[in-house]
């Protein structure tokens, strides 16, 4: 996201009530909310005209893009709320989202606002699809210091069609103003005992837009069955489940937060390893070449991630040495060399993400997830060939570790292994779902190789960029301190070696592999 935008974020923890027309707000201050005080009510008349696809992709996930007007100079402007999944209260219709604000012509979407929203819109074109006017009530309920716990807004919503009034809705919101997910259900509490109905989190938009806006997003989330159901239905449950997952991935790397990039990468590579485990059932042209593009963006990804790691790791090494024995100016090198390429990285992660190519994809990723392209054999019921998928990845590690017990084993094949150990814990992982504790257990156990053999592939790597950094032009008197975190780096890749036995020789225990059999 260009430097020069510079949003307003807020994340808002609110809660949501219907109620009908008579309804009167009870009397809020007391021991039941906390609440000492309550400010003079605040009168507003708001108008927001929302942004969507024809097929209302963005209501459908929960989000709402809006240009709302009334609130007066420097607030009125562009709105983006995206959802935080993993703050949501059960049951307690209380959710948080992020909300961005941006300035802007009301006909015009802010670019960055547009680009955030690109994985659910693709390859669609947004436009304006309902108009909503809405008078406000707002209060705000303050503790014995005076300080303020939360806002609550009553919501008079009309429904505009053509310049008239399609529809009425009424609806009560407590967001917190510091009292926290405490203070909301708290006042949430008293209004449901006058009568109010909470329990639910919808947006405005999508009340007013109705059924359409309630369907399945696109791709929907996995849904439920048998064993004895065709294959194919459970490659689609996996698809589903990753696609979903990279979709929720995007937009944290486009606003820079931390780890986005490693988890948009790893969801990449899940959904090729699925493409390859399953290869026997799937149309073979078609897996192909989404396994193809899907390489394409995590080597992207993976440049800069892998830069991050690096960069990181040989600072650790440095710091781990006794300031006596460094010589020279080997940080400012490291971060000159490695940290150069992790910038460079960056910027090429950000330039994937605005390409056409990365749209079409994340098209027919959500296109393969609805319904995957597959040979005869994904006819054939599930309990019959999954297991026998698995089995055949589990066999490729097995046959690896066994080269690898060879004393002229290459940095390569541990490599190699290491994919196939990743390929295994990523299959297992996704199948949790259908077999539970079987499938988690044997994940965990192909993790802890994958992890064992990860370190070895980190140490190799970090061995072989010091001794590039140690022999090029220039290096000095840093070839002493450089020698030395040389040196950490092999022991590290020896002692991995050793490890590797160790865990080898407990995930290999028949008894995890068990339900591949039975």
């Amino acid at each position: 996201m260009s430097d020069e935008f510079a949003p307003v974020e807020v994340r808002e923890v609110e809660a949501k009530f219907r109620v009908h027309p008579p309804f009167e707000i009870p009397d809020l201050v007391g021991p039941r909310t906390g609440a000492a005080s309550v400010d003079p009510t605040r009168e507003e008349e708001l108008r927001a005209v929302y942004w969507d696809t024809s097929d209302l992709r963005l209501a459908r996930e929960g989000i709402s893009l809006r240009y709302r007007s009334g609130e007066g100079a420097g607030k009125d402007g562009w709105h983006l709320k995206l959802p935080v999944r993993e703050s949501r209260v059960p049951d307690a219709g209380t959710a948080a989202r992020d909300e961005l604000h941006a300035v802007g012509d009301p006909e015009e979407i802010p670019a960055e606002l547009r680009e955030l929203v690109t994985p659910w819109v693709r390859t669609a074109v947004l436009g304006p699809v309902a108009t909503l006017v809405t008078r406000r009530s707002a209060q705000v309920l303050r503790d014995d210091a005076g300080e303020p716990l939360v806002e609550l807004t009553d919501d008079l919503v009309s429904v505009l069609s053509s310049g008239h009034i399609a529809g009425r809705f009424r609806e009560i919101e407590v967001e917190s103003l510091g009292g926290g997910v405490e203070a909301i259900e708290a006042v949430g509490s008293v209004l449901r005992a006058a009568g109010a109905v909470g329990g639910e989190f919808l947006p405005k938009v999508v009340r007013a837009l109705g059924p359409q806006a309630t369907a399945d997003p696109d791709p929907p989330p996995p849904a439920p069955f048998d064993l004895d159901e065709p294959a194919r239905v459970a490659l689609r449950d996996v698809l589903r489940r990753n696609v979903r997952l990279l979709l929720a991935t995007d937009t944290p790397v486009r606003r820079g937060q931390p780890d986005s990039v490693h988890q948009m990468r790893v969801t990449a590579r899940r959904l090729r390893s699925a493409l390859k485990v399953f290869g026997p059932i799937e149309d073979l042209e078609w897996a192909e070449s989404l396994r193809a593009e899907l390489k394409w963006l995590a080597d992207t990804l993976g440049g800069a991630r892998d830069s991050e790691v690096l960069l990181e790791r040989l600072l650790g090494d440095l710091a781990a040495l006794p300031d006596d024995l460094v010589v020279g100016p080997v940080r400012a090198k490291v971060e000159r060399e490695v940290g150069g390429v992790l910038s460079t990285t960056s910027d090429a992660v950000q330039e994937t993400l605005r390409s056409e190519r990365y749209v079409v994809l994340l098209e027919r990723l959500v296109d393969a997830a609805w319904e995957p392209m597959t040979s005869p054999h994904g006819e054939k019921p599930t309990e019959d060939v999954v297991p026998k998928l698995v089995l055949a990845c589990y066999e490729r590690v097995a046959k690896g570790a066994r080269a690898l017990a060879k004393a002229d084993a290459t940095d390569e094949t541990w490599h190699r292994v290491r994919i196939h150990a990743k390929q295994l814990r990523y299959t297992c992982d996704s199948l949790v779902a259908i077999y539970g504790k079987p499938a988690r257990a044997l994940a965990a156990q192909a993790e802890a190789v994958q992890e064992v053999l990860g370190e070895h592939q980190d140490a190799t790597v970090a061995a072989g960029v010091i001794f590039a950094l140690a022999t090029a032009r220039g290096s000095g008197s840093a070839g002493f301190t450089l020698g030395l975190m040389h040196a950490r780096e092999t022991a590290a890749a020896q002692d991995a070696r050793a490890e590797f036995a160790r865990v080898w020789a407990k995930a290999s225990r028949s008894r995890y592999r068990r339900w591949l059999t039975t």
